[in-house]
């Protein structure tokens, strides 16, 4: 039969633990950063960033443009060199329509200056439009690329954060309540890393007997009120998990207590 237990008791487990706040605060900083950006900038970017290039060179309907307008985009840099953003118009059905293009292929730059206002081939499907013989550029919202690993390194650290504070969990959950005996009592320091503060606990050593009656050791740490109420050789509850008598937890009232 399980034992009842509520959030509380996990929670008090689970957030003395370092890599859980840190897991958590980098994985909040992702998700309220990651997730707008995703949201807000696309709509943002210019039309052509968002064209699909490869379904306008295969369905698109060949057209001549002209060049209106030629611009290296000196504030972006992708492998040491800048894109070149063309701008240009062509007719589609009797109405002109301008569009640019952004390219990376350096070795043509050139001739696309001294052929500022010529005709150039297009491909044109669907509305979009794309310069033949050039390879298109779209590198989007590289800032925002940046902020990925902060979630992914958050739900890592989380995750092992959460690890041990589950086990003891679970030890709770499905083992029994027998009585222990302390053997050794200290007080212990904990630094945070993210606020680089420092936390007080106890560490408990004690020993009890298994069915068959071994004697077997156990490991916990407490609030540091622990030490208030607690001696060496004091006698202490604590909970053996069902499956394997060497694992054990002190019982969870000396967590949830205020001492």
């Amino acid at each position: 039969m399980q034992n009842k237990l509520g959030f509380p008791v996990f929670f008090n487990l689970v957030k003395g633990n370092k890599l859980f706040w840190l897991g958590l605060a980098f994985t909040a900083l992702g998700i309220f950063v990651f997730l707008p950006l995703s949201l807000i900038l696309p709509s943002l970017a210019d039309a052509h960033k968002k064209y699909n290039h490869e379904l306008i060179y295969e369905k698109g309907i060949e057209k001549e443009a002209v060049i209106n307008k030629i611009t290296v985009k000196k504030n972006v840099t992708y492998n040491k060199q800048h894109p070149v953003l063309i701008s240009y118009s062509y007719d589609d059905n009797g109405k002109k329509v301008y569009d640019k293009f952004e390219t990376l292929d350096l070795h043509k730059q050139d001739n696309m200056f001294s052929n500022m206002h010529k005709k150039v081939k297009i491909k044109v499907y669907n509305g979009q439009s794309a310069i033949v013989g050039l390879e298109p550029f779209a590198f989007i919202f590289p800032g925002f690329k940046a902020f990925f690993p902060f979630p992914l390194a958050g739900i890592i650290m989380l995750m092992i954060g959460i690890l041990p504070a589950l086990k003891v969990y679970r030890i709770y959950k499905n083992g029994t309540e027998r009585e222990a005996q302390i053997y050794a009592l200290m007080p212990v320091s904990s630094g945070v890393l993210i606020t680089a503060a420092v936390t007080r606990k106890a560490s408990v050593d004690y020993h009890y007997l298994s069915k068959n009656g071994n004697k077997l050791l156990g490991h916990a740490t407490a609030p540091i009120g622990f030490l208030a109420n607690n001696a060496v050789n004091d006698t202490v509850s604590i909970y053996v998990s069902a499956d394997d008598e060497t694992k054990s937890y002190l019982s969870p009232k000396y967590l949830m207590r205020k001492y």
